[in-house]
C-alpha cells in the first residue's frame, strides 16, 4: 500500500536542473519557419496590447477626467 509520502510529498530532486524539468527551449523549433512566425506573432501581440492600453488611457485622460472636474466646478 502506498503512503501519502510516496504519492504527493516527495522531497525535491537534487541539482539546479530539477526545477526546470520540462521547460527546455527547443532551438530547432525556434529557428524553423513556424518558430519564427510564433515569435513574430508574440511581439506583434505585445505591441498591439501596448497601443490599445495607451489609447484607452489617452481617451480616459481627455474625455472622462475633464467632465469630472467640470462637474466639481459647478
Amino acid at each position: 500500500m502506498l503512503s501519502a509520502w510516496d504519492r504527493r510529498d516527495r522531497p525535491p530532486e537534487e541539482g539546479a536542473a530539477a526545477g526546470l524539468q520540462g521547460f527546455s527551449v527547443d532551438k530547432t523549433f525556434l529557428s524553423s519557419l513556424k518558430g519564427i512566425l510564433l515569435e513574430t506573432e508574440l511581439v506583434f501581440g505585445i505591441i498591439l496590447v501596448s497601443v490599445f492600453a495607451y489609447d484607452a488611457f489617452k481617451i480616459y485622460r481627455t474625455e472622462i477626467v475633464p467632465r469630472a472636474t467640470q462637474a466639481d466646478q459647478q
